[in-house]
């Protein structure tokens, strides 16, 4: 009995101190628990932080927090007009590399025409105007892949046909009139992107200058085109925007 008592003395706190850690453990686990659905209940930023956090936190899978906001942010957008949309990064710099006056490639303009690429422009002195490659052809082998009939895209073509300054791809080119497909071998170069189409005198007096776009180059080409006018005594500019496809403000005002 006397053993029981003393049991009883020593193991009494114990129990109790037990109690008290382990009380304060779920009161512990309760006030974080809270305090994401206090943050829930606040501003909508803090709703949005709390849920990243806590499904971050207690999700049963590891998940990738950046890619949930990449792939968020658009649909909440979608609820504006139809003009606000978010670009990520590697988006906008592919977007811009338009405008910055040049990139590595073959040097053509194409379009997806019934499923088939087909070169709308050859880019003068680019690398495939060297190699004789024409307006028209169209391409439907890159490096023995058949592209032409399979469903591919823009972004698929650019990836192929775009690379490191002195890299070699291989294409086959259908062109009108011959039997089999046309093999060529370009080697990429650094693509100049000209947005003065062009700057010629229409008349004694008339001046014309064509611009396509709003790029970083835009306003010395114009300059130039400009003067050329200029010492050629014109009076008058005609200043051609149709096709222009945009660029930045900046360089538009």
């Amino acid at each position: 009995m006397k053993f029981i008592e003393k049991l009883a003395k020593v193991g009494m706190p114990l129990v109790i101190a037990l109690s008290v850690i382990l009380g304060m453990l779920i009161q512990q686990k309760l006030s974080n628990r809270q305090g994401i659905l206090s943050g829930l209940n606040a501003s909508s930023s803090s709703k949005i932080d709390g849920i990243l956090d806590y499904v971050d936190r207690e999700y049963v899978d590891s998940i990738s927090v950046d890619e949930i906001v990449e792939n968020t942010i658009p649909v909440m957008l979608k609820e504006l007009d139809p003009h606000s949309i978010y670009i990520s990064a590697a988006d906008f710099k592919k977007m811009n590399e338009p405008l910055e006056g040049n990139f590595d490639g073959i040097g053509v303009q194409f379009n997806i025409q019934k499923d088939t690429v087909a070169v709308v422009k050859v880019i003068p002195s680019g690398p495939s105007e060297k190699v004789g490659i024409r307006d028209g052809d169209r391409i439907v082998t890159v490096d023995d892949s058949l592209i032409a009939g399979v469903g591919i895209t823009n972004d698929n073509v650019m990836k192929l046909l775009r690379g490191k300054k002195g890299t070699d791809v291989n294409v086959g080119i259908y062109r009108r009139g011959e039997s089999e497909l046309v093999p060529f071998t370009i080697t990429r170069d650094k693509i100049p992107i000209f947005s003065v189409d062009a700057s010629y005198m229409v008349n004694d007096e008339i001046g014309y200058i064509k611009v396509n776009r709003f790029a970083k180059n835009t306003l010395n080409e114009f300059k130039d085109g400009l003067a050329k006018l200029k010492k050629q005594n014109m009076q008058h500019l005609v200043i051609d925007f149709r096709g222009n496809g945009g660029g930045y403000l900046k360089t538009a005002i």
